[in-house]
């Protein structure tokens, strides 16, 4: 009975965490796989996280223009006070001097200042770079995203593909295996030879360790595809075959590189490092603020807080009121350096900018060429596949007549395999090129419809 209660504790057990597995497994389409991916992938919040930094920025640099107000106090005790030397004369003793100390033993002073900055280029020059920046991490948010899909749909469609070759085996196996019996058969009842039986063992255990192989590709990859998703590692996935679709021919020519993100991305860098240049050049213009203050003042032999002048602690307040004005002449030359350095990096982006324009137009043309010659190709291959399977078929009725030897039949479903493989493979160069083409064109984006 306690054995029997044993048993019973221990399917519950077995039963919750196949219940559990279940719940964790998820059948992902490539749309849902892209979704996720731009909600949980750490480059994506990453870019979310820049553009509020951003704002932040903003206001770090328009909180220049504005007022400064500080409230400061400081309470000095001087053990020993400074004398200085006066002349007798004032003291009433003509022909001396006499050495007078200056101030008093204790001073408390507090009080509150104004500052307000009237002009300084290089402050309006830095609210407009600031602006300008959160522009720069918008376009790099949709440049990111990007990025993202261009990832996870690589990663998806080279799962898909293994799941095709895995498919292809597990059929060529199945075949294989009834081949192998009909073998065996015919080998004990005298109608077949020896070596037909080895080899027929061979074809199967290598065609095992293929499944193998491919069973752990995928797993790989779906662990791949999970990392660049942001998925827990323990969540079973599926991946769903979907169709990639054929892009009419007038809609490959169009090509405008100044929508590109990656294009606008560098312009938008060049805006900043020309806002950089002015900034250095306002280094050489004046500066013109105002401040203002108002303090209170405790003077005495004694600690001054909380007395009066009957305790020979005085009370006095001042307050004052400047206009400040900077004007740069001579710095050594260091903000001329500055100045041509500055100027260097807008040129050197320019340059990079020059160079992208070329490097977009040839992605965009090879992911044409591409597309074409994949079209081609699974046209080709589809064929290929065809004319394999009826070879296969012939032969495995040749043979089962008497007409044809084992190894025609075992190069027929070898020639069938690799003429599958082909044509997912052009499928998966297909799909990658789509990818290139969608890319080249700033319409990755299409693919989360």
């Amino acid at each position: 009975m306690i054995k029997y209660r044993k048993l019973l504790l221990l399917f519950g057990v077995l039963l919750t965490f196949l219940q559990a597995n279940a719940q964790k497994s998820k059948e992902l389409s490539l749309k849902e796989a892209l979704n996720y991916a731009l909600e949980h992938k750490a480059d994506a919040k990453k870019a979310a996280l820049d553009i509020s930094k951003s704002e932040y920025h903003i206001q770090e640099k328009r909180a220049e223009i504005l007022p400064t107000v500080t409230l400061d106090g400081n309470l000095i005790n001087n053990p020993i006070l400074q004398e200085t030397a006066l002349p007798g004369e004032i003291l009433g003793e003509p022909g001396t001097v006499v050495m007078a100390p200056l101030g008093q033993k204790w001073n408390a002073d507090g009080g509150i200042n104004l500052t307000q900055k009237l002009f300084d280029q290089s402050v309006f020059i830095g609210l407009k770079a600031a602006k300008s920046s959160r522009e720069f991490y918008q376009i790099n948010q949709q440049l990111t995203k990007e990025n993202v899909i261009e990832k996870v749909a690589s990663q998806y469609y080279h799962t898909l593909i293994l799941q095709a070759n895995l498919t292809t085996v597990d059929t060529t196996y199945q075949n294989t295996v009834k081949i192998q019996q009909i073998i065996i058969s015919q080998f004990e009842n005298g109608l077949a030879k020896g070596i037909d039986v080895k080899r027929i063992q061979v074809k199967v255990a290598n065609l095992q360790a293929q499944q193998q192989e491919l069973q752990n590709s995928i797993q790989i990859s779906k662990n791949t595809l999970k990392f660049l998703t942001g998925l827990p590692m323990e969540m079973m996935i599926t991946v769903t075959e979907e169709s990639s679709p054929r892009l009419p021919q007038n809609e490959k020519e169009a090509f405008d590189f100044s929508s590109l993100n990656a294009y606008q991305s560098l312009t938008k860098e060049k805006e900043l490092r020309n806002y950089a240049l002015q900034e250095s050049k306002a280094a050489n213009y004046p500066t013109l603020s105002l401040s203002a203050q108002y303090h209170y003042q405790g003077l005495g032999d004694t600690f001054p807080i909380g007395k009066d002048e009957t305790q020979q602690v005085y009370w006095t307040d001042y307050s004052s009121i400047t206009l400040n004005l900077h004007i740069p002449i001579f710095s050594g030359l260091k903000t001329r350096a500055k100045i041509r350095q500055a100027q260097l990096d807008v040129e050197t982006l320019q340059l990079d900018i020059e160079d992208k324009k070329l490097s977009l137009r040839a992605d965009f043309e090879n992911a044409k060429n591409q597309i074409r010659t994949s079209e081609i190709t699974i046209e080709n291959q589809q064929q290929n596949v065809v004319l394999a399977k009826e070879v296969v078929e012939d032969i495995q009725n040749n043979y089962t007549n008497g007409l044809a030897p084992l190894t025609d039949v075992l190069d027929a479903e070898t020639s069938l395999i690799e003429a599958q493989n082909n044509y997912n493979k052009a499928i998966l160069d297909y799909r990658l090129a789509l990818l290139d083409y969608l890319k080249s064109k700033g319409e990755l984006q299409t693919l989360l419809k």
